[in-house]
C-alpha cells in the first residue's frame, strides 16, 4: 500500500520550523530528497529538533531539487546532469550536506562524479556529503549518555544504498544501541527490502516475496521497531507491515533518537 502524499511539504514548512543556534558548532544543508519532502517531512523535522540539542545549525536550500537517480536510471542522462548541477549551486558554503535518504546520499557522493566533470567544485560538494548515522557517530560523537533510556526492541533494515553504495556499515547499528535502545540483529538485515524504486512497480510479485521474507525474518526477533535509514525502505516495509497486520513500527532512524534535555 502506498502512502499518502504529504499534506504540506517539507520546503513550505520550512520557515516555521528553522531554528536560530547561537554560537553553532557546524553549520549544515539538509538535502531532502523527494520522499522525504513530499511524503515523510517528519523525518526532517526530527532531525532538525535533534541536531538543534547538538548546537547545529540546519539550513534548508530551497533551490535543491530531486537527487537525479530516477532520471539516471531511466536513461535520461541530460535531466539527471541538469539537476547534479542545479543540487551543487543550491548547497552554499556549509560544513556537511546530511541526508536522510540513503538512495540520494549514495547517488550525490558516487554517481555526480560519473556524471559531470571533476572540478574541485564537485569535490567540495562530494566530500560533505554525509548519511545521517555517519554524521550522529563520527562528527558529533554521540554517547550514550545523551538519550533516554527505552524499553523497546529494535531491528534494523540496512539500505541497499547505504551499505553497498556508500559503505556504511556498522553507524546506524551502533546507534541503536547508544541511543538506548536494545538492538536485535535479524537475519538478511542487509538484503533488499524490495523496493528498489521503480522495481516494486515493474515487478511487483517479486518485490512482494523479497518483502514478505524480510519481514518475517525481523518478526522472529521480537523486536517492537524495524528502523532503517531510507524513506524509500520506509515506504516498503511500512506498507508491507500494514498489508500482514503486523504489530511492529516502522520508523526511520532519525525519528527514534530521544536526547536527555
Amino acid at each position: 500500500s502506498l502512502p499518502a502524499i504529504a499534506k504540506t511539504p517539507f520546503r513550505d514548512q520550512w520557515k516555521s520550523l528553522r531554528c536560530e543556534v547561537k554560537n553553532p558548532k557546524y553549520r549544515v544543508a539538509l538535502f531532502g530528497g523527494c520522499a522525504m519532502d513530499f511524503v515523510y517531512p517528519e523525518h526532517g523535522k526530527a532531525l532538525i529538533k535533534l541536531l538543534e540539542k547538538y548546537q547545529v545549525q540546519v539550513e534548508y536550500p530551497m533551490e535543491q531539487t530531486c537527487c537525479g537517480l530516477p532520471a539516471m536510471m531511466a536513461t535520461e542522462e541530460e535531466t539527471a546532469k541538469e539537476l547534479a548541477i542545479q543540487n551543487i549551486k543550491a548547497m552554499g558554503n556549509f560544513d556537511y550536506i546530511i541526508t536522510l535518504c540513503a538512495s540520494c546520499g549514495s547517488h550525490l557522493k558516487e554517481n555526480y562524479p560519473k556524471l559531470l566533470p571533476r572540478t574541485q567544485e564537485l569535490k567540495a560538494f562530494t566530500d560533505k556529503v554525509i548519511d545521517f548515522s555517519s554524521f550522529m557517530m563520527n562528527v558529533l560523537k554521540v554517547s550514550e549518555g545523551d538519550f533516554e533510556k527505552h524499553s523497546e526492541k529494535v531491528a534494523y533494515h540496512s539500505p541497499c544504498h547505504l551499505c553497498r553504495g556508500l559503505g556504511v556499515v556498522n553507524e546506524p547499528r551502533q546507534l541503536i544501541s547508544i541511543a538506548g535502545y536494545e538492538y536485535l540483529p535479524s537475519i538478511d538485515e542487509d538484503v533488499c527490502c524490495g523496493f528498489g524504486g521503480s522495481y516494486s512497480v515493474d515487478f511487483p510479485e517479486i518485490s512482494k516475496e523479497i518483502l514478505s521474507r524480510k519481514l518475517e525474518n525481523v518478526e522472529k526477533t521480537g523486536a517492537d521497531i524495524l528502523v532503517t535509514d531510507c524513506p524509500g525502505c520506509v515506504i516498503q516495509l511500512n506498507g508491507g507491515m500494514d498489508k500482514r497486520g503486523g504489530k511492529i513500527k516502522v520508523r526511520h532512524i532519525a525519528e527514534i533518537l530521544n536526547p536527555i534535555s
